[in-house]
């Protein structure tokens, strides 16, 4: 990869045939292509995905300690460029309206069989919106009730608010910061939250388009 000549066109080129493979096998077991793209969509989208996923490797590779095999680093690039993207198609497709963009708490109706299960993850659901609401900044609540809770991509909330990305991830990183003492203050730790809603067999197990992963984002 890092060479000229042969050996680097030959290293691309399998390269993307992985990728492209991979790319391929997880549109075709997602819910959300399954239902929303149609299959010269899906094929596209895989070719697209899997040219930027290569743009970004190369740009990467001196990041690349071999501390796990280089195609699980490889994947993992790639799957990130896919799930962004899917955000972004789906982002496109929502009907919000901008007067509550960034404004209005998510309230989350969950339906579990058990009633202890079932109070458990409201009430933290509850704590959550609770503390988002009073213990963050007023910026702070609205990135990340637009990017966490409402799906809006973050290059999306970059324009929006006038601001850029590395911006937006120093804000990101300390409203975590802040929730996460504020938890701690409340006698529960951010893994103790996730763990509610994302407890093997719950069916509220961890989805990309689910609100458990909209907790693991912002804890």
């Amino acid at each position: 990869m890092r060479e000229e000549g042969r050996g680097q066109q030959s290293a691309l080129a399998d390269l993307r045939a992985r990728l492209l493979a991979a790319i391929r096998a997880y549109l075709a077991k997602s819910y959300a292509t399954r239902e929303s793209l149609r299959s010269d969509e899906a094929q596209h989208l895989a070719e697209d995905c899997t040219q930027e996923a290569i743009l970004i490797i190369q740009a990467k590779l001196g990041d690349f300690r071999g501390e796990s095999r280089f195609m699980t680093w490889a994947y993992s690039i790639a799957i990130r460029v896919v799930l962004g993207e899917l955000r972004r198609r789906r982002w496109r497709e929502t009907t919000i309206e901008r007067a509550q963009l960034g404004q209005v708490l998510p309230v989350w109706p969950i339906e579990e069989p058990g009633p202890e299960r079932s109070l458990q993850q409201r009430e933290a659901w509850a704590l959550l919106m609770r503390l988002i609401d009073t213990r963050l900044t007023p910026l702070q609540r609205t990135v990340v009730v637009a990017h966490a809770f409402q799906g809006m991509p973050l290059d999306e909330v970059a324009e929006w608010l006038g601001s850029n990305r590395n911006s937006l991830y120093k804000l990101i990183h300390d409203a975590r910061k802040r929730l996460k003492q504020a938890l701690l203050e409340e006698g529960v730790t951010h893994k103790d939250l996730i763990a509610v809603f994302d407890e093997p067999g719950s069916g509220s197990h961890l989805l990309s388009e689910g609100k458990t992963f909209s907790v693991q984002r912002i804890s």
